[in-house]
């Protein structure tokens, strides 16, 4: 039996695969804008996202804001995103040379997103749909978002293959959170969102530098 048949890998999706950053945060400076609300700079936006869009909204936002606004917000937010999704949005550099490799080498490969269900299926479809990622799971109403291991302990079942033997992918202290909290090798990337100290602080077992640096690892 070879690697592949032995390990699995799961990846976040924005900040990991994809840099979504900028349709994130002029999508959500629309909506802030139409209310009359503070509107943000880019970079703010990489600490705002990573829990969700219902997060991202309340992070933007006033900390006195309604709830019956915030709620507002969010659905303003879904159906100017859901039309502007792929303005400036695009997978990292080397992202589809390791796809290559890790499909190539028939591993598994699943996706575990807290961006909304049907967003990340888009994404997937409109960036990896070449590839054979049979696990693409976004934020959902019956299933606890990241960091809970629910979503990613579901994954490796459907892989059948050992949590201790899933490399869990992410940009950020929940994926690296949610890798332990599931028991597999947390694996955080240098290129996304968050800072390489925020991953090492939070126990990341590895950094990789760039993306073919993952498939050197999972052949070990």
């Amino acid at each position: 039996m070879n690697n592949a048949k032995k390990k699995g890998i799961i990846f976040d999706l924005d900040g990991t695969l994809i840099n979504s950053i900028i349709d994130i945060a002029i999508c959500a400076n629309k909506v802030l804008k139409k209310f009359n609300l503070p509107q943000h700079e880019i970079k703010d936006y990489k600490k705002f996202v990573g829990s969700g869009a219902d997060v991202l909204i309340q992070n933007c936002t006033p900390k006195d804001t309604d709830e019956s606004l915030l709620l507002s917000l969010l659905e303003q937010f879904k159906t100017i995103y859901s039309q502007n999704m792929y303005s400036n949005t695009k997978p990292y550099d080397g992202i589809y040379k390791l796809l290559d490799s890790l499909t190539n080498d028939n591993y598994q490969v699943g996706i575990l997103s807290n961006k909304p269900h049907e967003f990340t299926i888009k994404s997937v479809n409109e960036f990896f749909s070449n590839y054979n990622i049979n696990q693409i799971h976004g934020q959902k109403t019956n299933v606890p978002k990241k960091p809970d291991p629910k979503g990613a302990i579901h994954i490796a079942e459907a892989f059948n293959i050992n949590c201790e033997n899933i490399y869990f992918i992410g940009d950020s202290d929940i994926d690296i959170i949610t890798a332990k909290n599931a028991g597999m090798i947390a694996v955080g990337v240098s290129w996304g969102f968050r800072d390489v100290e925020e991953l090492k602080r939070f126990g990341a077992d590895f950094i990789v530098e760039k993306p073919l640096d993952i498939y050197d690892l999972v052949q070990q």
